[in-house]
């Protein structure tokens, strides 16, 4: 696989990851800062494919890559750190600091390059600032990394899957590129190819852990929001059937023959598909004829038993109670006590 091939490689991942940052809605703070990460290898990409007659273009375009390890570092606090106080200005300081030094370097290559400044003069310059950088830039991983894994103990088990998936991409893409491309024993020509492809592969590699992180991160956000949009229709399901009860209770809207939903529904102002749901998660009387006939039956057999409707045929009881028909009233009495309301009634003045 040629060094092209997995620079295209890395130009597709990193395009790929700034769009799929569409699907994590709403934009938070990692991923802006997964967006930076990503541009800035976006463009390290375009720097490689670029010829070698368009030197300057690449110097220029090399200017923007800038934002790679001190970027990923923010990135981790921003993922593994709650609070609001996750990044302050001293961590925007300090990358900030280490983008301008990139910065600074990369300027350096682009005057060379122009003919504006000869190598020579400035060439002590550059090393010191090459070997900064390096420094800088073990220090900052390090950080990274330490940022990814503590707290591992003590992380719930989707944390825990999301810490191994970046720390074990993390391990990769260093030792690969720290270690064992320097140590393969070829002309330095072959070695600088070699560190290219590495490069490329261990980045389109972070990029797409990374990107796993946020889904992950973005799908248990969803999931807590449902589970607390649902504790919060719990909520309003159980008021609303203490309210339904209320009107069969105190206002006894089961003594209204052919009672319907939307009677219930229209009396509490809300819609009659919520008065269905409440009376079906916070029920256990069946369906809403089953809801109504039951205090319809209780109230009957008061009647069937008070001193002052003693006297009442059971038509009068039924239809006093809310019953459109004696036979509809016979059936659903018998079905709750057991007995129909004539035997009913016998029974309790032997009591």
């Amino acid at each position: 696989m040629s060094a092209n091939t997995v620079h295209l490689v890395l130009l597709v991942t990193s395009l790929t990851s700034i769009g799929a940052l569409t699907a994590l809605r709403p934009i938070r703070l990692e991923h802006i800062l997964f967006a930076v990460l990503a541009g800035s290898l976006l463009l390290l990409s375009i720097a490689q494919l670029l010829p070698a007659s368009f030197a300057v273009e690449q110097q220029f375009v090399a200017l923007g890559t800038f934002a790679t390890c001190n970027v990923f570092w923010l990135l981790t606090r921003a993922l593994f750190r709650k609070g609001n106080n996750v990044l302050n200005a001293s961590h925007y300081l300090l990358a900030g600091s280490i983008a301008l030094l990139i910065l600074f370097s990369r300027s350096i290559d682009l005057l060379v390059t122009l003919g504006w400044i000869e190598q020579s003069t400035l060439i002590w310059l550059k090393r010191s600032l090459v070997e900064i950088l390096q420094l800088l830039s073990s220090g900052i991983l390090l950080l990274s990394f330490w940022e990814i894994i503590r707290s591992y103990a003590s992380s719930s088990k989707g944390l825990r899957r999301q810490k191994l998936i970046l720390a074990g991409s993390m391990l990769i893409a260093v030792l690969s590129t720290r270690v064992i491309a320097p140590a393969i024993p070829v002309e330095p020509e072959t070695g600088k190819l070699i560190f290219l492809w590495v490069r490329s592969m261990a980045a389109s590699l972070m990029l797409v852990s990374t990107f796993l992180v946020l889904w992950f991160q973005f799908k248990d956000r969803k999931a807590l929001e449902s589970n607390r949009a649902l504790d919060d229709l719990n909520d309003e399901d159980a008021d609303l059937a203490e309210a339904v009860k209320h009107l069969m209770t105190e206002d006894r809207l089961f003594l209204k023959a052919e009672l319907k939903m939307m009677d219930i529904a229209n009396a509490l102002g809300v819609p009659e598909h919520k008065v269905s749901r409440a009376l079906r998660e916070k029920n256990q009387s069946g369906n809403f004829n089953q809801f109504v006939n039951g205090f319809r039956i209780e109230f009957a057999k008061h009647l069937l038993i008070e001193e002052k409707s003693k006297d009442w045929t059971i038509l009068v009881v039924s239809m006093e109670s809310g019953f459109a028909s004696l036979a509809t009233f016979n059936r659903v009495f018998k079905s709750l006590e057991g007995c129909t309301p004539k035997q009913y009634r016998q029974r309790s003045s032997t009591w």
